[in-house]
């Protein structure tokens, strides 16, 4: 079956819940072998990369069952029962993406048949059960599952060394997102900031380094919520 394009809405969201990391799992069936892997994903040409990665690693599997959604940079999704029937596969594995809220990410499910007839509820018992599976694997409960992406505007940070752990120190204390530091003849580094708070932020800053540190607006991009 040809893939499927899912229908979507046309808004830039402010935020967006993914997964934590790429993950695999493996059951048997029936004699049926299920292997499901997922992947955070940008686009549609990165879902494409990852499935096309999967099908040279099972080139001998009997089916390459995927979906996948992304909320940003697009609203866009497609899915494929890869030669199951028709609902059994790969609206299943969608339907789980669905139900837990997870964009930016693709599962694909791959199947080696074994002998025996699962009929269709079969099928979409074994497939969903594949890709949640793998949905956990990816976003373990000792990762604060899942990884939830807000909309920031986001600032270069220039401090002195004398003042660069003060400052991030006291802007991880009020949860502020930070990015690694660059270490040069000062300390520069990207702190995101919920425009509300952005008064709160150059406060902040003035206070902790005596005027020293300065913020360069850089522009809007997703950061992790903090837990």
């Amino acid at each position: 079956m040809s893939p499927k394009q899912v229908p979507q809405k046309s808004k830039k969201p402010a935020s967006w819940t993914t997964v934590q990391r790429a993950a695999e799992i493996e059951f048997e069936e029936k004699r049926s072998r299920f292997i499901g892997l997922c992947f955070t994903i940008r686009d549609k040409a990165e879902a494409e990369s990852e499935l096309n990665a999967v099908r040279r690693r099972f080139p001998d599997a009997t089916h390459h069952v995927f979906a996948w959604q992304t909320i940003f940079p697009e609203n866009a999704g497609r899915y494929s029962d890869d030669g199951e029937p028709q609902g059994t596969a790969g609206l299943p594995v969608l339907d789980v993406l669905k139900k837990r809220g997870i964009d930016q990410a693709e599962i694909v499910v791959v199947r080696y048949f074994g002998g025996i007839l699962l009929g269709a509820g079969g099928l979409v018992r074994a497939y969903s059960r594949a890709a949640a599976s793998a949905l956990d694997a990816a976003s373990p409960l000792d990762a604060a599952s899942p990884l939830r992406m807000c909309l920031r505007r986001k600032y270069r940070v220039t401090a002195p060394y004398d003042s660069y752990e003060r400052l991030r120190y006291q802007l991880e204390k009020e949860g502020f997102y930070q990015e690694t530091a660059d270490f040069g003849l000062d300390v520069e580094w990207n702190v995101s900031t919920d425009l509300r708070r952005e008064a709160e932020l150059a406060r902040l800053l003035a206070d902790h380094s005596a005027g020293a540190a300065l913020m360069e607006y850089i522009g809007e991009g997703y950061s992790p919520e903090k837990p």
